[in-house]
């Protein structure tokens, strides 16, 4: 289960506390909004020690506070300032429009690489730097999900 903190299109960015308030963090610098609805799986933790981040590609954003079904199709792997993390990549179940999509290469080249230059470019006006350190296939996501 995905909750969405960030709408596809927003360069706002928001965060959800333990309670599940989402709150205002900061406007992305830069000129690109969020390529997909952005937020975190219920229950999972990632690598910084938040939840494990979970980028939702669905056509049309839906709003903050959102909780989505989704199956897993891929990740990043990220270099975020010093810590190493995860971001994966989803598809809402209930979304007949990605039903063919199984795992991160059955999206097209160019769908991938717009979304690494999103992560290299996200945080471009912060002093972390980003670096997109690898693709994970579905099944690389679904272990880092579940941390075998």
């Amino acid at each position: 289960m995905v909750v969405v903190e960030i709408p596809r299109g927003s360069r706002n960015k928001y965060e959800a506390d333990d309670g599940g308030v989402i709150w205002f963090d900061r406007r992305l610098g830069g000129p690109a909004g969020f390529p997909g609805d952005y937020g975190y799986v219920i229950g999972a933790d990632g690598e910084d020690g938040d939840a494990l981040d979970a980028l939702v590609l669905i056509d049309e954003g839906t709003f903050p506070g959102v909780h989505m079904r989704c199956r897993v199709i891929g990740g990043m792997s990220l270099q975020v300032g010093d810590i190493a993390e995860t971001k994966l990549l989803v598809v809402p179940e209930a979304d007949h429009h990605s039903d063919h999509l199984t795992d991160i290469d059955d999206l097209p080249e160019a769908a991938v690489e717009e979304l690494e230059a999103f992560f290299h470019a996200y945080r471009m006006l912060e002093s972390k730097d980003v670096a997109v350190l690898d693709r994970l296939d579905r099944q690389a996501a679904i272990a880092v999900l579940t941390g075998t």
